[in-house]
């Protein structure tokens, strides 16, 4: 596992240099709620499917040992974390905006979100080809911790400008879900020493591989939607 945790790290300083992360300070206090209402409400897909994804996909039922036991802790923490995004759709004036179940459907689904939620139904599918394997299911689960932390880092910047402006809180945005993902991180020592077989570290490293080359195209049209006036460079 050595390895695959090796290989995350190398995407992961890669990617952190994404124009994204680099561009993210030119958001202004002024414009700050303009870009929420573009953000908050296509993280509602994204949040529920990985609630889902933690439950349906990455727990172990009847956890048999200690790597199943860590994997469960962190899937049950995560799988909390929508609470805080519907907190945030209250503070920003979005969540009473739905008045029945066409409005839901129509924010949820809405065309504009289609990159995001492809994004997700690769990390659905990345997480069925785990199976039952606990290496497998875990170096999907970090590539994914990875990225989530990295963009939730920069989103706090935006947060920070909100409160500014507003004198209100975002969690799910702020630095409480940042906080959340480092406090409950699961022991990577325990999986340190597990010697994986060519097959299982091929397939583990594509679920790296893959994960990182979603991510890419998922900043992409972040950055689109925020900076549409920006030329990509």
């Amino acid at each position: 596992m050595k390895r695959v945790f090796s290989a995350i790290n190398e995407h992961n300083k890669a990617m952190s240099s994404h124009k994204l992360f680099r561009d993210i300070n030119l958001i202004t206090q002024g414009n700050v709620v303009e870009k929420m209402e573009i953000w908050a409400p296509l993280f509602v897909h994204v949040t529920m499917t990985f609630r889902d994804i933690n439950q349906m996909y990455y727990h172990f039922p009847n956890p048999k040992n200690d790597m199943q036991k860590a994997i469960n802790a962190h899937a049950e923490v995560d799988s909390t974390h929508w609470n805080m995004l519907k907190v945030d759709l209250q503070t920003l004036g979005i969540y009473n905006n739905i008045k029945n179940y066409g409005d839901a459907m129509d924010m949820i689904w809405l065309n504009t979100g289609i990159p995001i939620r492809n994004y997700m139904y690769h990390v659905i599918a990345r997480a069925q080809m785990c199976g039952d394997d606990a290496c497998l299911r875990m170096a999907a689960m970090e590539a994914g911790e990875t990225t989530v932390k990295m963009f939730f880092n920069a989103a706090k910047h935006i947060a920070k400008l909100y409160e500014k402006e507003t004198g209100k809180q975002l969690h799910y945005f702020g630095g409480k879900h940042v906080d959340s993902e480092v406090n409950n991180a699961v022991d990577l020592s325990i999986f340190n020493q597990q010697e994986l077989d060519q097959k299982t570290l091929e397939k583990a490293l594509y679920t790296v591989n893959d994960h990182f080359d979603k991510f890419q195209h998922f900043l992409d049209f972040k950055y689109s939607i925020t900076f549409p006036d920006k030329k990509s460079v």
